[in-house]
């Protein structure tokens, strides 16, 4: 086989796990929710999950200028979407603590407990993957992992 072909294996076996882990999520939610979720666009489901993934560690918020960097948008798209999502009650605004002028985007209360559910039904679809692995192999994957995020940071400065 040529190199090029491994590439395009290893791509799709990334994808394919991806893919696993999170038709986990979008099994755990509600019949209501999965319908909501569909009317939303590909864009808004992307600033979604940047705002779900960010504010599991930072559950103050997102400001508005970090979410336009990591969703490759302009502020004002950025806020649009924000303005799509609040209107569906998956998001809310919130003055800064820290900065009166700064507005933080968490997810809506009313969306918490989906948002939870999805996360911890991901992470135990994840785990069943990892418990195919030895220790070792678990030790070695999460190098790879970490030196290939490490990369994309440098690269893309998420």
């Amino acid at each position: 086989m040529s190199e090029k072909y491994e590439d395009v294996l290893a791509v799709d076996k990334m994808r394919s796990i991806t893919e696993f882990v999170n038709r986990a999520g979008f099994i755990a939610m509600s019949e209501t929710m999965r319908k909501k979720l569909w009317k939303l666009s590909v864009r808004q489901c992307a600033v979604l999950a940047n705002i779900r993934r960010y504010t599991v560690l930072h559950p103050e918020g997102m400001s508005m200028s970090t979410l336009a960097e990591r969703a490759r948008m302009s502020p004002s798209s950025a806020s649009h979407m924000v303005d799509g999502l609040m209107s569906q009650g998956m998001v809310e605004r919130n003055a800064s603590p820290t900065d009166r002028r700064a507005v933080l985007v968490t997810i809506a209360k009313s969306f918490q407990e989906t948002s939870e559910q999805i996360e911890s039904t991901q992470m135990q679809r994840m785990e069943e993957l990892c418990s195919t692995l030895t220790e070792e192999e678990r030790q070695v994957m999460e190098r790879v992992l970490n030196k290939l995020y490490a990369a994309v940071i440098e690269r893309d400065g998420l």
